[in-house]
């Protein structure tokens, strides 16, 4: 059970849930232990005792007498008088008096009669009156002198409403015998009292107990509403135990009376029937829309429609602007991009781009103005945002509601992931099915979370790119390594020929000499680095600071762990310094050992007798005393250039595999994308009997796939189309794009491997000015790196159920096409969505199966906003809140809002919609009850 206690404030229009205790005592009903014991009971705190419970309206229902509604009435009206003077009682809360009468019927049947909140005791005096009551008020076990059903239809005649009251238990209309579902009482009594027209409910009990057997067909329908009966505030019947929630525009006898109609499961649901919470809304709601100055709505002041943040029919004739709010929407919300993403000729691009433009004469076209403005108010949880579009381009995009007004907000990032919507008009929809196939991918994409996954696809090209620009940077510099090796090989000849002399073993000792000092120097700073690499990283061991607007001082123990953590990594920084420090002393010994000494001494010999040698030759007339010294530093560059240059043989190697490998993860990345793209549609479709869908990996629309294949090689018109797509009488017929086609998904990388190999090797296959062409294009070893990592996007194969049968999407009418989108279109999703005229093109069977039913169920999870003309998308689907446009002095306006349940909003809806009144028989004869 649910307790209604805890509330969340509403502040939304149109209906709402309401807790409604349909049966309650007060001392008036003499069985009561206020009557039988004269325990004191005020007024005041009878009402306190429902208020404290959560309970929005009670039916006032004693036994055969209404002595009490008269001062129930009169103690909430004084109370009320204190919270209007600023001083409310303590644990006041509104709470609506409903007055009524249990009656007990001719036979002990007792009926609930539920009257208007303006009635009055005297109004339950004539009833009992007109029912014949001549027994004691208050006492349950008079009887009136007439039938359960002339009670029934007295309680109507009066303008109230009947309810058999607990049906299923002691006294009730329904109760069976026990074991069985026959009638306790007689059945054909029981039948003329279900046959009264305008009995809508039952006061059912327990939800276990079976109907009578007999009279089943009749009950079933009736809606079943549960009430406290509460004839004291001990025990388990007491306020808030046991009670219904109603749904309302507000609390009223007509209300209730549609309510009632609605039934179970629509407008009724009870407290016993496990978790509910009404007031649960969308993480993400529209709360209004706001046009002005556009070039016909809001001039003298902004249209405005605040919005419910369930289901919100927006009606109205042709002319009257409705269209008009859903476009400032999706340019208030940036995201014109997903029409524009159709084709241009579409009809619903058409339409958008001319309602987006400003018209500078009066015969232009363009529905907006210079100084239009539009405003969106978004609800995110417990954040208000305002999104604001002008058509000048100034003002902050996104504002905050904080110190109760706006101000700018820190981002004015507007996207689909800050401000989810979907906006779709029923042309929109039809061109999703035919040519927009690639704009409603994108839709699938954005549901399916595929971004993260298209951002390690282009991560992996990158990383792809970055790898191959590296080979071609090796390859540069191995070209020079046969020249080095040349030049090594000659200068080693020269310096053999030197070293044949009486002076060759000192040339080579020194030779030697100078390649081991040379090793040294290289050991010791090496050495000295690793130090630097030791301190340098004892330095960088830090943990980041924790924002202290998160970490109170109330947190003591979470700060002393984080305390403990600094300290522990405080440790590893301290040692790592003793590592280098000792390090250091450690290259100091080594710098002084005593064998190193002694080989510097050996090396500064050999230098020495060098230079002897070298000046004796000088002596002698040498021509190049140098030679020997000059050839053999050029060796040591020499072969240090190629020993990098072989390290870089090596590198190119591991690269390689390394490319290859990041191939691999191109391919890999981006068939992830059409998984999940293929997961998602299996998941949202898996039972939906009106369509299904599959990825088609790359495609099977040559001309999709030309289009693509074209702006990857930057020929974007029609020039060679042999080699590209050939096309004969509209058909493809041959071409790379037509290849890849016309490959099976199995086949289909395969295909494309053939693609890319035609591309980049340019085989004798391909006509002449094509080949040319791209070697041209190959000039940019850039090129090949993009053919290699492209792949066309996936199509959607669409089919539809027809006659029991799966059928090509492309085979069905207008409307077989459209109805088969939308139903896909309302199976995902809890973001707001936004239907422009749905039932276009759809018969009344498709309008009532499809979007009605898709409608309720869409409801209990995201927001809905309808634009249309048809009655029962509005009346059937059950709309909360209901928005009536108008045309008139050359100005689109609101010219009614409300719930069905007023009267104003249907006669509106009535008015201006053809079958309007029909759709309300239909819906509240119970002939619609099935949806």
């Amino acid at each position: 059970m649910t307790s209604p206690v805890t509330k969340t404030p509403w502040d939304y229009p149109g209906s709402r849930w309401w807790t409604f205790d349909f049966h309650t005592h007060t001392p008036a009903s003499r069985d009561t232990p206020w009557h039988t014991q004269n325990l004191p009971l005020a007024p005041e705190e009878w009402l306190l005792r429902y208020m404290a419970a959560g309970i929005d309206c009670v039916a006032v229902t004693d036994h055969n007498s209404g002595a009490w509604v008269d001062r129930l009435k009169d103690a909430y009206a004084a109370m009320q008088a204190q919270v209007e003077a600023g001083n409310p009682p303590e644990r006041f809360r509104p709470l609506t008096l409903f007055p009524g009468v249990e009656i007990s019927a001719s036979g002990g049947v007792h009926v609930l009669a539920i009257f208007d909140p303006a009635a009055t005791t005297s109004d339950i005096d004539s009833l009992l009156g007109a029912v014949g009551y001549g027994g004691t008020k208050g006492d349950s076990d008079g009887e009136t002198s007439r039938s359960v059903a002339e009670v029934i239809a007295a309680v109507l005649a009066a303008g109230a409403i009947p309810i058999p009251a607990h049906a299923d238990a002691d006294k009730g209309l329904l109760r069976v015998n026990p074991g069985t579902r026959e009638c306790a009482l007689s059945a054909n009594m029981v039948k003329q009292a279900l046959e009264v027209e305008g009995l809508l409910a039952l006061e059912w009990c327990d939800l276990a107990k079976p109907y009578p057997q007999a009279v089943e067909k009749l009950a079933r329908p009736l809606a079943r509403v549960l009430g406290s009966d509460c004839h004291s505030f001990q025990g388990q019947a007491v306020p808030g135990s046991r009670y219904t929630w109603v749904k309302m525009a507000a609390p009223t006898l007509e209300g209730l009376r549609l309510a009632l109609l609605d039934g179970n499961g629509v407008s009724i649901r009870r407290s016993d029937e496990g978790a509910f919470d009404p007031f649960k809304t969308p993480a993400h709601v529209i709360r209004s829309i706001e046009i002005e100055r556009a070039r016909v709505m809001g001039n003298g002041r902004p249209a405005r429609l605040a919005l419910s943040p369930y289901f919100n029919a927006i009606v109205g004739g042709r002319g009257t602007g409705k269209s008009t709010v859903v476009h400032a929407l999706r340019l208030a919300t940036r995201r014109e991009g997903e029409i524009q993403a159709l084709p241009k000729d579409s009809e619903p691009r058409e339409r958008f781009e001319d309602f987006a433009t400003v018209a500078k004469g009066r015969d232009d076209k363009g529905a907006l103005k210079a100084e239009t403005a539009l405003r969106v108010e978004w609800q995110h949880e417990d954040q208000r945002l305002r999104l604001n579009w002008q058509a000048n381009g100034q003002g902050a995009a996104v504002e905050e509601w904080r110190n109760d007004q706006w101000q700018p907000s820190t981002s004015q990032s507007v996207n689909a992931s800050r401000f989810p919507v979907r906006l779709f008009s029923q042309g929109q929809i039809a061109a999703l099915a035919g040519n927009g196939r690639q704009a409603l991918l994108t839709i699938i994409d954005e549901a399916a979370g595929v971004e993260p996954l298209r951002q390690a696809f282009e991560e992996a090209k990158r990383a792809f790119f970055a790898q191959r620009a590296r080979l071609r940077e090796i390859d540069g510099r191995l070209a020079t390594l046969p020249e080095v090796e040349r030049r090594l090989q000659e200068l080693e000849n020269k310096l053999k020929t030197l070293a044949q002399g009486d002076h060759a073993a000192v040339q080579q000792a020194y030779a030697r000499a100078q390649h081991q000092a040379r090793a040294v120097d290289e050991t010791l700073a090496q050495l000295r680095e690793a130090v630097s690499t030791l301190r340098q990283t004892a330095e960088n061991l830090l943990l980041d600071d924790w924002l202290p607007q998160h970490f109170g001082e109330a947190e003591t123990d979470l700060l002393a762990w984080r305390a403990e953590a600094d300290a522990l990594l405080a440790q590893t920084r301290k040692r790592l310094e003793q590592e280098a420090t000792a390090l250091e002393q450690g290259i100091a010994r080594l710098d002084g050992n005593a064998r190193l000494a002694k080989w510097r001494a050996r090396a500064e010999a050999a230098c020495a007798a060098y230079q002897q040698l070298q000046a004796k030759l000088t002596e002698q007339g040498v021509a190049d005393p140098q030679a020997f010294a000059r050839l053999t530093q050029e060796r040591q560059q020499l072969e240090a250039q190629a020993k990098t240059l072989r390290q870089l043989q090596a590198d190119r190697t591991t690269l390689v595999k390394q490319i290859e490998d990041q191939q691999t993860l191109v391919r890999e990345r981006r068939l992830a994308i059409t998984w999940q793209r293929q997961t998602f549609l299996e998941e949202k479709l898996a039972h939906n009997p009106h369509v299904r869908m599959n990825v088609v990996p790359f495609g099977f629309d040559a001309f999709v796939i030309e289009r693509s294949l074209r702006e990857l090689i930057e020929a974007t018109n029609e020039r060679f189309a042999d080699d590209i797509l050939k096309v004969d009488d509209g058909q493809a017929q041959s071409g790379l794009a037509h290849d890849v086609a016309a490959a099976a998904d199995r086949d289909k990388l395969a295909a494309l491997e053939a693609m890319r190999n035609a591309l980049i090797e340019r085989p004798g296959t391909l006509g002449g000015k094509f080949r040319n062409y791209l070697e041209r294009k190959a000039e940019k070893p850039e090129f090949a790196d993009h053919v290699l990592t492209w792949y066309p996007e996936d199509d959607l194969k669409i089919e539809y159920q027809r006659d029991g049968g799966w059928y090509a999407i492309s085979e069905g009418s207008q409307g077989q096409r459209s109805a088969a989108l939308l139903a896909f279109l309302l199976a995902f999703g809890e973001e707001p969505i936004v239907l422009d005229q749905p039932e276009d093109d759809l018969d009344n069977h498709l309008i009532y199966d499809l979007i009605v039913r898709q409608i309720r169920e869409n409801k209990l999870r995201r927001q809905l906003i309808v634009v249309t003309h048809n009655p029962n998308v509005v009346v059937n689907g059950d709309a909360e809140l209901v928005h009536v446009m108008e045309f008139g002095r050359g100005q689109c306006y609101v010219m009614q809002s409300g719930a069905l349940q007023e009267k104003a909003v249907r006669e509106e809806v009535c008015r201006v919609m053809e079958g309007g009144r029909e759709a309300f028989t239909r819906r509240w004869k119970r002939l619609g009850r099935e949806v």
